[in-house]
């Protein structure tokens, strides 16, 4: 169970961190310290740990009060929490041990019971969650119960579907490691943008491949979609050969099997609310979707577009509104900012060259890094070199890596 297993340990005692991480590297685990529980929310989500362990006497936060946040937030809701907690302590809290809490430890734990209960939970979570194993976001399952929650409690709620236009031939000229990156970029995108302009209780899912959901509310839906898709615009570019982001398509095999100048990958949100379409079952939702999806894919470039029927007279009845879609098009669809991204600025700058931006690049969509922290941690530039940067770039301030 432990082959390739990450484990995130959120304790100030620094003799008990000793003793833990010796264990666990013991068992084979690998091992995240994090000494600062204010920090354990930013670093469960760009590690993506599969278990935490918190201890419950921290001094900055409540180590309890901690496993409620991680699990209310989407992307670390899923990760199995055990709490180290002292025996007098115990009684006291088990009602916030039971609603934040996946399994508890008396402090300090005898290291038998440790190695178990880290075995039982990652087993456990292996059967209960449906995450997907390359972004660590919910999959099927976990999208499905919360809109069906949603349908029947008659919540207001927006779904997205979000899909990239053009990955596949990206994928088979590049390969999948490079269509990889694409999709842990985007899956980053999606997120940040969620966290930035979305609800509290907002979501982000994976449902596969190249195809991600998110669930907010109307009044979010269009501010979210936009900034998605002006990073989206303005880092996936960076995925390509100069040559290619130059030409502004690559050449390869289209869907008939012929060889033709495909576009550089965009991004297409299909939006469906209920804030004036009464939404009967998932099904209907999906189809909704699909149909609006289809329509902005036609279009290869990034576009979103929010389904604005009152009444839904099914699929024969739908085919008449491709002209009303055109229309809703052009008159919702903002104008979509350009920023240069900072690594182009980089290489134009001869700050770094192409190989070392790759590897920039990879750093940075492997560790969460910004491009720019990226570049330093590498050691290619320095801090002074970014800063220069961002003071000689106007447009560069208003922008995120």
């Amino acid at each position: 169970m432990s082959k390739n297993k990450k484990i995130l340990l959120v304790i100030e005692d620094q003799n008990l961190d000793k003793i833990l991480s010796y264990l666990l590297k013991a068992w084979n685990y690998d091992v995240v310290v994090c000494p600062d529980g204010t920090r354990a929310l930013s670093v469960a989500t760009q590690q993506y740990p599969d278990l935490i362990i918190i201890d419950a006497h921290l001094t900055k936060t409540d180590g309890l009060k901690l496993c409620k946040i991680l699990k209310h937030d989407f992307i670390t809701s899923y990760i199995p929490i055990i709490i180290l907690i002292e025996k007098r302590q115990l009684r006291r809290n088990l009602l916030d041990i039971e609603q934040g809490v996946d399994d508890f430890l008396i402090k300090p734990p005898d290291p038998i019971d440790l190695e178990i209960r880290i075995a039982l939970s990652l087993r456990s979570a292996a059967h209960q969650f449906h995450a997907n194993a390359l972004t660590k976001l919910p999959g099927n399952k976990s999208i499905e119960k919360l809109v069906k929650s949603h349908i029947e409690t008659d919540k207001s709620f927006s779904f997205a579907y979000v899909d990239i236009n053009n990955f596949k031939s990206f994928n088979d000229k590049y390969g999948y490691i490079a269509g990889d990156q694409v999709i842990l970029q985007t899956a980053k995108i999606l997120t940040s943008a969620v966290k930035k302009f979305g609800n509290t209780d907002d979501f982000v899912g994976h449902v596969g491949g190249d195809d991600f959901v998110y669930v907010t509310t109307p009044q979010r839906e269009e501010i979210i979609a936009q900034e998605c898709i002006t990073e989206f615009n303005r880092l996936i570019p960076l995925h390509y050969t100069a040559q290619d982001r130059q030409n502004g398509h690559i050449k390869a095999k289209d869907r008939s099997g012929h060889l033709s100048n495909i576009p550089l990958m965009g991004l297409s949100i299909a939006i469906v609310n209920n804030r004036n379409f009464t939404v009967a079952s998932i099904f209907q939702l999906i189809e909704v979707a699909f149909e609006i999806k289809n329509f902005l894919k036609k279009h290869h470039a990034s576009n979103y577009l929010v389904n604005r029927r009152i009444t839904d007279s099914g699929l024969h009845e739908r085919k008449g509104l491709q002209e009303e879609y055109s229309l809703e098009l052009k008159k919702h669809h903002p104008h979509v900012k350009s920023y240069k991204p900072i690594g182009q600025i980089m290489l134009e700058t001869h700050l770094l060259n192409e190989n070392q931006l790759n590897e920039t690049l990879h750093y940075h969509w492997t560790t969460g890094q910004r491009l720019g922290e990226a570049a330093v941690s590498m050691g290619f530039v320095d801090e002074a070199d970014i800063k220069r940067l961002i003071d000689h770039q106007p447009s560069f301030h208003k922008t995120r890596e």
